[in-house]
């Protein structure tokens, strides 16, 4: 497998480079071909002219989810992020104008469409999930599906794998990123793979007899799911001992979680096994990883290995929006380079990073790339529930997801809220649905349980209730969902409930963009007329 060149180079040159990426990105392409960034800057009164540096990028407003999510009413608004090139925009600019005109006399006109057709015509879709508001898609075309290839070889690169190696994709089959970048990496690389679109399509017991009758050597999955076949493979006897990496996504990944997992690993026989944790986001494009090195390391990770060529990550306070120093904390926001597809400019993730952006070589690995910090609070991930009040208690419920899947006595979990006596108007009810680990003391486990929450979020359950594993995992639908249900609010609250459900009749019911009006303007430019 070819090897990258540039992360061993001296930040100071990369930002360099990153900088004049930028401004051309921005002048040649953003500006004049993306209808939406076109609207913002000239409503702004931003001329392209004026982003020279990387600082400069602060005087282009935030892009948030809902400026790009679809409405009812209106569903073409993310399809307007897609570059559209045509004559009288390519015209109006003088170095594209020569440009283009020498390309269409140098290669024909055939040729040029076809360019223009690789580079701007959308061919591939993702979507996010639609928790409160319509799915939004994120587009790639052909030019984009060649840096996400790139970009999986990278990921792969880090993980230390090679064509000797076997991978299991176990991740959900969904227009979702990390099934497809898993896909995409395996082809760029040439490793040998079986994508089974996890539980739901080809079923674990199948999943776990090709993990021992191919001695796969690599597995990708999210965390959750990793973790229960690993559990039943320990359970059935079965022979993984080749399985050496684990590439895990789409969730985060408690240390708790991860030291269960090299558990498990081990008395499978594996060797040395790595763990290793990604980071990603549909609108982002690609995901990121931690290195082979510091995985192997089992102390603590250096981050998130970012690719200063494909995107400009800043740290913000999520208050005031002010860019922060290198190693604070704070809301991360992304900025693509060189995407033909969705573009997206200053794009706030809502994910809040402990420890910030550092430029300083990985400590493991000694690669130069910018990384950010492990430890990622995904608001992103359960947004309506992020924060809720409970018992008279602003409560962050994200926090439980460490504390209880990182717990040794905890097999699987399920949190939910309800109203006692389903009254509206009445007090707040927290069940905590368990499946304990075997031979332990269901009292034990429930003081243990009452204390350890009371103490680090602050609220007692109001009932555990006890679960056989299969019933739990029934629940959770882990095997028959894309995503399990970890989170459930049963609260009856009519406006909520109404506005869920509007958008889950709606959710399938997404336009495609009109693909002939994206078309339109490359054929113009594949006619006879001349500018």
């Amino acid at each position: 497998m070819r090897k990258t060149l540039w992360d061993h180079l001296p930040p100071r040159q990369y930002l360099a480079a990153q900088e004049q990426h930028l401004v051309r990105y921005i002048r040649e392409l953003v500006y004049p071909f993306s209808p939406y960034y076109h609207e913002l800057f000239d409503y702004n009164r931003i001329k392209p002219v004026v982003i020279q540096t990387l600082r400069n990028l602060s005087c282009i407003p935030f892009t948030t989810k809902a400026d790009i999510a679809p409405l009812p009413e209106k569903p073409e608004i993310p399809f307007n992020l897609v570059l559209q090139p045509d004559r009288e925009r390519i015209s109006s600019r003088r170095s594209l104008r020569l440009k283009h005109r020498l390309m269409r006399i140098t290669q024909g006109k055939r040729a040029y469409g076809e360019f223009l057709d690789r580079e701007f015509l959308p061919v591939h879709y993702h979507f996010t999930v639609g928790r409160t508001a319509l799915p939004t898609p994120i587009l790639y075309t052909r030019y984009d599906l060649l840096r996400l290839r790139e970009a999986g070889r990278r990921i792969f690169e880090l993980a230390g794998l090679s064509r000797e190696d076997m991978v299991v994709n176990a991740f959900p089959f969904a227009p979702h990123l990390a099934f497809w970048m898993t896909y995409y990496a395996t082809e760029e690389v040439g490793i040998p793979a079986l994508h089974t679109g996890g539980g739901r399509i080809l079923g674990t017991q199948r999943i776990l007899e090709a993990l021992e009758r191919l001695s796969a050597t690599v597995l990708t999955a999210t965390p959750s799911y990793a973790y229960h076949l690993l559990r039943m493979a320990a359970r059935e006897g079965r022979d993984l001992s080749r399985l050496k990496t684990l590439v895990l996504g789409g969730d985060r990944l408690p240390p708790g979680l991860k030291g269960k997992i090299l558990e498990l690993l081990e008395k499978l026989g594996a060797e040395r096994p790595a763990v290793i944790s990604t980071y990603g986001f549909t609108e982002g494009r690609v995901a990121w990883s931690e290195c082979r090195e510091a995985a192997l390391s089992r102390e603590e990770s250096s981050g998130y290995h970012l690719f200063p060529d494909m995107e400009i990550i800043e740290i913000i306070d999520p208050e005031s929006g002010n860019r922060l120093a290198e190693g604070e904390e704070g809301e991360i926001v992304y900025t693509c380079l060189d995407w033909r597809g969705s573009v997206l400019l200053r794009f706030r993730t809502g994910d809040l990073v402990k420890g910030g952006i550092t430029y300083e070589p990985c400590p493991y690995c000694g690669r130069s790339l910018p990384r950010l910090g492990l430890e990622i609070n995904r608001s992103s991930d359960y947004k309506e529930f992020e924060l809720t009040k409970l018992k008279g208690t602003l409560v962050d419920l994200n926090a439980f997801y460490p504390l209880l899947s990182g717990h040794k006595d905890v097999l699987e979990w399920q949190l939910e809220i309800r109203k006692h006596n389903d009254d509206p108007y009445d007090l707040d009810e927290l069940y905590l649905h368990i499946s304990p680990s075997e031979g332990v003391s269901k009292k034990y486990l429930e003081r243990e349980l009452y204390e350890l929450l009371q103490k680090e979020v602050e609220v007692a359950p109001t009932r555990i209730v006890f679960h056989s594993l299969p019933r739990l995992l029934q629940r959770l639908g882990l095997e028959t969902k894309g995503r399990e249900k970890r989170f459930l609010d049963m609260r009856p609250d009519a406006l909520r409930e109404k506005a869920r459900e509007e958008s889950q009749e709606k959710s399938g019911d997404v336009q495609a963009p009109d693909t002939d009006q994206i078309r339109l303007g490359m054929e113009e430019e594949k006619g006879e007329g001349e500018e």
